[in-house]
């Protein structure tokens, strides 16, 4: 029995196979993706000590590898002096803010002194994706008269969250260091998976997944 021509030109694709190393996002950023960013900074929280007194003020200044200028920060006298900021440094900033907050510190009170400068040193705050797929990829072919969709055996997409930072302490009057904390890392994942070309399911450690 003969083999139909068209399975023996599908045949060699439904056996395709690849794999991606883990790569940068490169697409606008997702409401999955904004979830992971946000949670694992948050868990990065989990292992911050900090040796400074009970309620004291502080500033609190951000500065990241965004671009030459992202730094922002927070002063008792004003609402905050900008030197284009990215967006990352803002959130990171507002979210150590909020955090120092929380155990009892008060951020730039106005018109108060700050005997403490805080320095939020972003290491790396991003997205990254990577792809497992089996089965044939959608064909648009001259051979063939009309398109074929994507055949999906086996595809598994995740993406993962990452952050790394330290905080630096300054006297806010001198300019002496004072000290850093251990590097605070937090990570967060979502990963989408479907087999034999419908069956769909996701794993995540994210709260509340949109």
């Amino acid at each position: 029995m003969k083999i139909p021509f068209l399975l023996l030109i599908l045949l060699p694709s439904l056996l395709t196979a690849c794999a991606l190393e883990r790569e940068l996002s490169r697409t606008p950023r997702t409401a999955v993706e904004q979830v992971l960013l946000t949670q694992s900074v948050h868990r990065a929280f989990e292992d911050l000590t900090i040796q400074l007194p009970a309620g004291v003020n502080v500033d609190v200044d951000a500065t990241g590898l965004e671009s030459e200028q992202s730094r922002v920060r927070m002063t008792n006298t004003t609402e905050g002096a900008m030197s284009r900021p990215g967006r990352d440094i803002l959130y990171i900033r507002d979210a150590v803010s909020a955090e120092l907050g929380r155990r009892g510190y008060r951020v730039s009170v106005r018109d108060a002194e700050s005997p403490y400068l805080i320095r939020v040193m972003a290491e790396s705050f991003g997205t990254m994706q990577g792809l497992t797929f089996l089965g044939m990829p959608a064909v648009q072919s001259v051979l063939i008269p009309f398109a074929l969709p994507e055949l999906t055996l086996y595809k598994e997409q995740g993406q993962s969250g990452y952050v790394r930072l330290h905080l630096d302490i300054y006297d806010n009057r001198t300019g002496e260091f004072l000290s850093s904390t251990p590097t605070l890392i937090g990570r967060a994942y979502y990963d989408q998976y479907t087999a034999v070309f419908f069956f769909t399911w996701y794993r995540t450690d994210v709260t509340a997944p949109p």
